[in-house]
């Protein structure tokens, strides 16, 4: 909720940026289990209020394209030694103001104004003998190196369902490249404005009677909101992560448990948990295609749908710099 985006450039290579809500979702899609998403959900710290706010403390893993919070078959790391320039992660932070509610009649008059303090850490991994770098053995200005990505996710599309109910919504933004899944969550309108009375960025409703079409052909249909059966069976986690929805109210306001779900629609074969850091599996060419999404609101409120598509793609090093190959 405190991260508004954040992005990343390899060397010279084009910068790309997600959301919060992205940056959160990526690694509770990576998550092996669901023991693990909702730890994954806790290490971002839970609900706070009054004095409680002094001295809490947040962890989060920042998901780059390169990387993954999965520990069954990890990701090769980035080899930085072909880079000439750096590794360049950019963090914009929502204000703190916009995130901490300040109670009419609360003890506490103002919120923070900002945060204690902050820090990066880098796990880098060292070869034992510099000798086997291969900018060192290889000459670099003459070859490529091709860092294969388990999934390039762009940055998040959003479309308004205002007065809820049945939504037939064309889904646009795709760029050149292979679409490997389409992840969809639903957020209410309500509970995303900063500073409001009940800020619950993490908070996504289910979608019901969803049928996602690609040039008129049906490629995902769930009726009667059975996506999370067919997410489940095709992964080993059901697509729900466990949080708490804030209430403000008098005094200090309430908190009270909330799951949450997205939904995964896949564009390519289903591909199996344990193999797929590995195994490359093709999408579909969407550039100059027509993709429809159908689906109904939990309710006549006005929600807003986030659509993030997932790309296959690489990291081609090469002359000291790297770029993305989609």
């Amino acid at each position: 909720g405190l991260i508004s985006r954040l992005s990343v450039r390899y060397g010279s290579s084009a910068q790309y940026f997600w959301s919060g809500a992205q940056l959160l979702l990526q690694n509770l899609l990576d998550a092996e289990n669901n023991p693990k998403v909702d730890a994954m959900l806790a290490q971002g710290g839970s609900a706070v209020v009054g004095a409680a706010v002094s001295g809490a403390v947040a962890y989060l893993y920042i998901k780059l394209p390169h990387n993954s919070c999965r520990a069954a078959g990890k990701p090769l790391p980035f080899p930085s030694d072909l880079l000439v320039q750096p590794i360049v992660v950019t963090i914009e932070l929502q204000a703190a103001s916009s995130v901490f509610i300040v109670q009419t009649g609360g003890t506490i008059t103002t919120a923070p104004a900002a945060l204690a303090s902050a820090q990066l850490q880098v796990k880098q991994e060292m070869l034992t003998d510099t000798s086997d770098l291969l900018a060192r053995r290889v000459d670099m200005n003459s070859h490529a190196y091709t860092l294969p990505l388990m999934y390039f996710a762009q940055q998040e599309t959003q479309v308004a369902c205002t007065g809820g109910g049945a939504q037939v919504i064309n889904l646009t933004g795709f760029r050149a490249g292979e679409v490997k899944n389409i992840v969809l969550w639903l957020t209410l309108n309500s509970e995303q404005i900063p500073g409001g009375g009940a800020y619950n960025t993490n908070k996504w409703y289910p979608m019901q009677a969803v049928t996602l079409t690609y040039n008129g052909e049906i490629f995902s249909r769930f009726d009667s909101g059975s996506g999370q059966l067919w997410n489940l069976v095709s992964d080993e986690k059901a697509q729900i992560v466990n949080t708490v929805q804030a209430t403000a109210g008098a005094g200090a306001g309430t908190t009270a448990p909330f799951v949450s779900y997205w939904l995964d629609c896949p564009f390519a074969q289903v591909n199996v948990a344990y193999d797929k850091e590995m195994k490359l599996v093709h999408g579909k060419p969407i550039l100059n295609a027509v993709v429809n999404l159908s689906f109904t609101c939990p309710d006549a409120s006005n929600y807003t749908l986030h659509a993030m598509y997932l790309y296959n793609a690489s990291l081609l090093c090469s002359r000291g710099s790297s770029e993305y190959i989609f």
